[in-house]
């Protein structure tokens, strides 16, 4: 008869320890106990743990892990045959070469599907100085809409390693426990070209590193990474609700996420980061549309660090604690610096993060998207600025429909005179208004309708110092529009 896992996990806390072996055996369970294995923390048990494997992905069976502990000295590998594996005790490695201590799943073009890996608890018995990404705690290849638990995997380089490895890794459940004292807690790595790592769902985590432990060195949650030539867009994974206190001090780094990858919607939510860098992610590719909520931090104004070639297209972070920014209910839009926040749009493109670019010259489009777009060829990053070609400038695509007024804040390079106000308004289904008595109206400077361009003009320079300054009559001047640009 298959064994039933609620079985398995109940009776467990009812039988004792040879009890236990025998139901597992009659449920059709394979132990290492079967095989001479001891799980009393002296013997190495590597043998008889990798026969029990070995015989549960010939049968097709569970493999379950006794209470205990149960010592290694060298990989221990369950096949894909087997429907998955149960530990209730813990796998130590006690040597010291760099090695993937517990491998789940074949590798290959082999679909791992269904499987239940539940309560993986593997720790290091001398703790890795992280030189070598060889030096692995958990290796799960190729998996496919399973249900992975993690308890605990300590002392690593790289703590859990899910592997696209020709096939992928796709549509899976992760539960995260303690990821403790490894450089990087989680790694989601692509080895070859025609593999995969996307659609999956992580929840919990508690990633963490002792007082001490590596302390000069750098250090990561997550990280999303492949080999050279390999596939390098990871996208659609979830994150509910990681804990990260990953040891910042002194000259190193200590960051929640690393994207080495050129995917797209990387989603944490309701992060937690004590003593880590202020950063909640470091982007080194084309990650997009990446959205990081920190519910709790120490610092202020967590931010992502960009190496000079990522794309800063559609990332945020949200600062919900101790931030100015958690007011982000009430801030619609702003670049503080635009060759700061300028992207590749393409080889030949250049856009802005937050900006849209408009034609303002004379047109006969009529529709939103003719009149606006995101960077295109019109921009050109030089070493202190993003300058424009002629007739095109930079503004924002705001639906206000539910709004009353904006406040609208403009500087010049070094204080100079000069920009304007240019102002279009689309109605819902993005046709343009033309023309509309009372659509604009603004503070300090007269709106004019420029017939030609098809939107409205401020009668004068935004270089008036009362523009951009609080005032007591600030909102005396409401601007009412559907949208603008």
């Amino acid at each position: 008869m298959p064994a039933r896992i609620d079985d398995l996990l109940v009776l467990n806390a009812n039988l004792n320890k040879s009890d236990f072996a025998r139901y597992l055996r009659d449920r059709e369970a394979v132990l290492p106990n079967d095989f001479g294995g001891l799980g009393d923390g002296v013997a190495d048990d590597r043998t008889a743990i990798q026969a029990a494997f070995d015989r549960a992905g010939a049968d097709q069976k569970f493999a379950m892990i006794p209470p205990g502990t149960w010592n290694v000295s060298g990989t221990v590998t369950l096949p894909g045959g087997a429907r998955g594996l149960i530990m209730q005790g813990t796998i130590r490695y006690t040597g010291t070469a760099p090695t993937s201590m517990l491998v789940l799943g074949d590798g290959g073009t082999i679909r791992n599907a269904e499987k239940l890996y539940s309560g993986l608890n593997v720790i290091r018995q001398t703790q890795s100085d992280w030189s070598s990404e060889a030096d692995i705690g958990i290796t799960v290849r190729n998996v496919d809409a399973s249900q992975i638990e993690l308890r605990r995997v300590e002392g690593f380089t790289i703590g859990m390693r899910t592997l696209g490895d020709g096939r992928g890794v796709e549509d899976s459940t992760f539960t995260l426990g303690r990821i403790v004292n490894n450089r990087i807690g989680l790694d989601i790595w692509c080895a070859t070209a025609t593999a995969w790592n996307t659609s999956v769902r992580y929840y919990g985590g508690h990633f963490a590193h002792a007082t001490g432990v590596n302390a000069a060195q750098d250090r990561f949650g997550v990280r999303f990474g492949n080999e050279v030539g390999a596939y390098s867009n990871h996208n659609r994974h979830v994150f509910d609700a990681p804990n990260f206190e990953l040891r910042q001090a002194g000259s190193n780094i200590a960051i929640p996420f690393l994207n080495q990858t050129s995917g797209s919607a990387i989603i944490a939510r309701n992060m937690r980061m004590e003593a880590c860098s202020p950063l909640a992610a470091r982007h080194t590719a084309g990650a997009q549309d990446c959205e990081y909520d920190i519910a709790w931090t120490n610092t202020y104004l967590v931010g992502i660090d960009y190496t000079a070639t990522a794309s800063r297209c559609g990332n945020a972070v949200i600062n919900r604690h101790r931030a100015p920014a958690s007011r982000f209910q009430r801030f619609l839009a702003g670049v503080p610096n635009t060759r700061a926040a300028a992207f590749r749009q393409s080889a030949t493109e250049v856009g802005v993060e937050g900006l849209i670019t408009i034609a303002t010259s004379t047109t006969t489009a009529t529709f939103m998207a003719d009149f606006c777009f995101n960077g295109l060829t019109d921009l050109t990053p030089t070493d202190r600025a993003v300058t424009l070609a002629a007739n095109r400038g930079l503004g924002w695509m705001l639906d206000t429909s539910q709004a009353k007024e904006f406040a609208l804040a403009h500087w010049l390079t070094n204080g100079a005179s000069g920009g304007r106000l240019f102002v279009r308004v689309f109605d819902g289904a993005g046709n343009v208004r033309e023309d509309v008595a009372g659509d604009v109206l603004a503070s300090i400077t007269t709106m004019q309708w420029n017939g030609p361009a098809k939107g409205w003009n401020a009668g004068a320079p935004m270089d008036d110092a009362n523009f951009n300054r609080r005032r007591p009559s600030a909102s005396a001047h409401p601007w009412p529009m559907r949208r603008w640009g």
